[in-house]
């Protein structure tokens, strides 16, 4: 990678202006653009009925183009809309709620950037998301999620498992969380608003990512691991992205989360 240093990521806050996600997907990369704050996108959990704020999202359109629609068709297990100082975002309750993407077909790329505005609420185990049912289950597989006390994770799978850890993040606390990994070049790397604080290095084995379901605010579809806390965006590609765009992407997050970097 890589050469992330500080000055390259100067340079490239200055191209983020009028920064568009749809950039990460123009030449056919896989993956999901999920966007709480663009309420044409959401539904509940009908599927056709337009989401209002304070009422449940059951579905939630991919706007990048790869038709990788998150959907919950449980009403009690929708995560809620919800506003606040002009923010949007699906508020999951920590006991049910949960979203899921059908099978996304990975198989063509061993490298993975996964961004995410979240906030936790609680001193909890839980996934903000999960490519598969059950990472330590599956091969070709990552998990982006709060573990425990004050620790936010990235963990990033072929045959073997890397587990990058970023700490002190105690709860409640909102941040942008990034995570980019190469299985290959055993590349596992954990960003936390805007800076590097993590990376493994441990062998991530064979293989590339899977064709395997995506979880998001849950493991399983809402079986488990359940998020107390707040998704405000989320940007999976199926690629290791580069200074640029992982600098512009973070910043579009930010705007997004009311983080500042």
């Amino acid at each position: 990678m890589i050469g992330i240093g500080a000055t390259l990521f100067k340079r490239a806050f200055m191209g983020s202006r009028g920064f568009s996600p749809s950039a990460l997907f123009a030449n056919g990369e896989e993956g999901g653009w999920y966007d709480p704050s663009d309420l044409t996108t959401l539904f509940e959990q009908d599927g056709t009925t337009p989401a209002s704020v304070d009422g449940p999202v059951g579905k939630i359109l991919d706007k990048s183009g790869n038709g990788n629609h998150l959907i919950q068709t449980t009403e009690t297990k929708c995560p809620t809309l919800r506003l606040a100082s002009g923010l949007y975002y699906l508020e999951f309750d920590g006991i049910d709620d949960g979203l899921q993407a059908a099978a996304i077909d990975f198989t063509g790329t061993d490298s993975m950037s996964v961004f995410t505005g979240a906030r936790k609420e609680a001193d909890e185990v839980a996934v903000l998301a999960e490519l598969s049912a059950n990472l330590g289950n599956n091969t070709g597989t990552f998990r982006q999620a709060s573990i425990g006390g004050d620790i936010w994770r990235y963990s990033s799978k072929g045959t073997s498992v890397s587990n990058a850890n970023a700490s002190p993040y105690v709860p409640p606390i909102t941040s942008v969380v990034t995570g980019l990994s190469d299985i290959s070049s055993s590349t596992n790397i954990l960003r936390i608003d805007g800076s590097q604080e993590a990376s493994a290095g441990a062998s991530q084995g064979t293989g590339n990512y899977g064709n395997h379901v995506l979880n998001v605010g849950a493991r399983n579809n809402a079986a488990g691991l359940q998020l107390n806390g707040r998704i405000y965006g989320m940007i999976v590609r199926g690629v290791l992205s580069n200074a640029n765009e992982i600098a512009s992407t973070e910043k579009y997050i930010a705007s997004k989360t009311g983080v500042s970097i």
